[in-house]
């Protein structure tokens, strides 16, 4: 038990300052994550004002992409804060994982993220902080909504101070005045984001030499190779990742609001040139939640369409339902755009766009990461999951269970989700949380 409240269940990560526990807030009846400074260096006070200033910096910072701070304190000599729980995995681990497997990152789902971790530098930056050490490892995709989260400001510090000490941060991702030491602000975050964006996009990174040396070299040095030379279909991209890339921080973006403007209008032509339908980017939905649970079946396979919807209906006999269905992906953005859908029984090869580019849309949508999704599918393998991850999806079925199983799958769900009266639902465990 920590500080009288915090009853701690596991060990989640351990850094080289901190250690971070999954804990259950006892007052409040929420999992929090709990960083404690490393018991060996909690009588250095370097190490103290370094942990005081990770707290201090996250606490000020307030948006839905960024991990929030609840509280800060000291226990047994020791100081300690608590942060939001993430449950998910983090971009590091899902891009390698599709490169493994020989694929990219769904591009509209790329997008999406890109977007999002954008919008929560911006509210980072106005606090006046800089990150220092934005990175794929250290954004978290949230299981069950897809929602990034910008995680670990143990680097970040005002725009205005100046370092008194070596360079620290992450060699693949440094921007160049970052690497000699000089004065980091705002635009060696943006030179990270850009190294980010190009591996998220490509699989790769824009250097390949695979030494801290000749990283820190190609990025002082070398020009990194064009987007397009990589994915001609993404040249729209090549003049907002030239310029994020910039070796002179001063010719980089201004700051994340502008660069925002720079991507959307990207964005804007990469769709108008794209040949597959897709709904307005990022406004445009219907109502909020309210009494009504909706729910939307998409599934080109009439017979197994009526099958999930009942099973729906009789899953929530407790509560008013609205079922809608849908027999392609285009379609059922088109209904999505309308009204967010609380929960989506998705066919994994829907007709048109498959899943995996349907839940990329809907999740590219203003509050689309508040819609859970089943992806339904006629084998039993499991070969394809691993590709859903990044969507933040983690419920599956498969068609040969039956209408009896997918009643009492539906039913846990919206048990976790407090749908049926679970005020508390219990996210799915995660290899990481923050």
């Amino acid at each position: 038990m920590i500080d009288g409240r915090y009853m701690v269940e596991r060990e989640v990560a351990r850094g080289s300052m901190g250690v971070v526990y999954l804990a259950q807030d006892i007052g409040l009846g929420r999992k929090v994550a709990l960083k404690l400074i490393a018991p060996e260096l909690a009588a250095r006070p370097e190490v103290v004002d370094h942990f005081q200033h990770e707290a201090a910096a996250l606490a000020s910072v307030r948006h839905e992409n960024v991990v929030q701070v609840y509280a800060f304190g000291t226990d047994d000599g020791s100081m300690f804060f608590a942060m939001e729980y993430v449950a998910g995995r983090d971009l590091d681990e899902i891009i390698t994982e599709h490169a493994n497997h020989g694929v990219d990152v769904p591009t509209y789902r790329a997008l999406t993220i890109l977007r999002q971790v954008a919008s929560g530098l911006v509210a980072v930056h106005t606090t006046g902080m800089t990150h220092r050490d934005v990175k794929p490892g250290n954004v978290v995709i949230e299981t069950d909504s897809g929602r990034p989260v910008l995680v670990d400001f143990g680097l970040a510090m005002p725009h205005d101070q100046r370092l008194g000490h070596a360079a620290a941060g992450s060699p693949s991702y440094m921007a160049p005045e970052q690497a000699r030491g000089d004065h980091v602000g705002p635009a060696a975050d943006v030179y990270a984001f850009g190294v980010t964006a190009f591996e998220l996009l490509t699989g790769r990174l824009p250097f390949l030499d695979d030494t801290v040396e000749g990283q820190l070299r190609a990025h002082a040095t070398e020009e990194p190779p064009l987007l397009s030379s990589l994915r001609p279909n993404l040249r729209t991209f090549d003049r907002v990742m030239t310029r994020m890339l910039a070796k002179d921080p001063h010719a980089r973006y201004e700051g994340f609001a502008s660069l925002l403007g720079a991507l959307d209008g990207a964005i804007g032509k990469w769709r108008a040139g794209a040949t597959e339908p897709a709904p307005s980017y990022p406004e445009g939905l219907g109502p909020g939640r309210g009494e009504l649970l909706k729910i939307l079946v998409v599934d080109d396979d009439d017979a197994f369409r009526k099958v999930a919807a009942r099973a729906a209906q009789l899953a929530f006999y407790r509560r008013q339902v609205a079922v809608s269905v849908a027999r392609s992906g285009v379609e059922a953005l088109t209904k999505a755009e309308r009204a967010v859908p609380d929960l989506v029984l998705l066919d994994l090869n829907v007709t048109g766009l498959d899943g995996v580019e349907t839940i990329s849309r809907l999740r590219a949508m203003e509050r689309g990461t508040e819609t859970r999704v089943v992806v339904v599918t006629d084998r039993q393998d499991e070969a394809e999951r691993w590709r859903f991850s990044i969507l933040g999806v983690s419920d599956f079925f498969a068609k040969q269970q039956g209408l009896v199983q997918l009643v009492n799958s539906i039913t846990q769900i919206g048990e976790r989700w407090g749908w049926l009266g679970n005020e508390d639902p219990e996210p799915v465990p995660s290899s990481r949380s923050m």
